[in-house]
């Protein structure tokens, strides 16, 4: 039996000290997984994390999300927002400063890497409109987490490795995600599910996480919708480069979703707008 390159176990080892996730994020991954009506105990748990609350009653007044009456309290805030959308800003503000190191072994330089996790957050938070089926409230956590496994999996992507990887992809003509299952036994969508299992986050982010790349073998709306997030993704920065790229989620999945190709490229243009608010918003970068 071919004996495996990266040790799975240090992978986990590491992801478990990648953050310590506040018990406020803690705690909100139980209560948005429970699926019931328990806005007042969201709003309890923030209450008591001033940085949280912050970023929450400024979320809510954001103009993307703002309407005739100010929010001034976590309780409106929660209303206005969602208990998802509230989880995914406390995940946002656990991870970020890990997820804007350069990752050369994937391409990233400094900053990309967040920048395209947030691009794939917008996608998803704007991805209701242009969907006939219902887009889970927890895909915007999933986009926004969907490459976590790569923060991980990097660290141990030694040069003879990586080599490895770009002759299975070369010469073996893998796919990205081929390349990493035949030579490490494992890909980063599934190693971004354990650390999300371990971070006892809701179930269906953790599939939306794992079958990013394979949203048919997901079965779940979650799945498609991180799966054209991460593709509307490379379009809206490409976009805001002046650039376009030739990509476009499978046919497949555009039909499970009831998302037609125009409505591909007004969720795009509309990402880029949301997405330059968060810029500026949040000093993206």
């Amino acid at each position: 039996m071919k004996s495996k390159l990266i040790d799975i176990d240090a992978l986990i080892t590491q992801a478990n000290e990648l953050t310590a996730l506040p018990q406020s994020t803690v705690r909100l991954a139980a209560l948005v997984g429970a699926k019931a009506d328990n806005a007042s105990e969201v709003a309890d748990v923030v209450a008591f994390d001033p940085a949280l609350t912050f970023k929450l009653i400024r979320a809510a007044n954001s103009a993307f999300a703002s309407r005739s009456e100010p929010v001034t309290t976590v309780r409106d805030a929660v209303d206005r927002l969602g208990t998802a959308q509230v989880f995914a800003l406390a995940v946002a503000a656990s991870v970020r400063p890990h997820m804007q190191k350069k990752m050369g072994e994937y391409g990233f330089s400094d900053g990309e890497y967040w920048r395209h996790s947030v691009a794939a957050a917008v996608a998803a938070e704007v991805a209701s409109s242009y969907c006939k089926v219902t887009v889970p409230a927890e895909s915007f956590t999933a986009a926004l987490l969907h490459d976590i496994g790569k923060l991980i999996m990097a660290q141990f992507l030694k040069p003879e490795i990586l080599d490895l990887l770009k002759q299975a992809r070369e010469s073996g003509g893998l796919t990205p995600l081929e390349a990493e299952t035949r030579v490490l036994q494992v890909h980063h969508g599934e190693l971004g599910g354990i650390i999300a299992q371990h971070w006892e986050f809701p179930q269906q982010v953790v599939k939306g996480i794992i079958f990013h790349h394979q949203p048919e073998l997901g079965l779940d709306p979650i799945c498609d919708v991180t799966y054209m997030a991460n593709i509307g993704a490379k379009q809206i920065q490409a976009r805001t480069r002046g650039k376009e790229l030739d990509l476009a989620p499978s046919d497949d999945c555009m039909e499970r979703l009831g998302m037609s190709k125009e409505g591909f490229e007004a969720l795009c243009i509309a990402g880029v707008e949301r997405f330059e608010q968060v810029r500026t918003r949040y000093n993206v970068k």
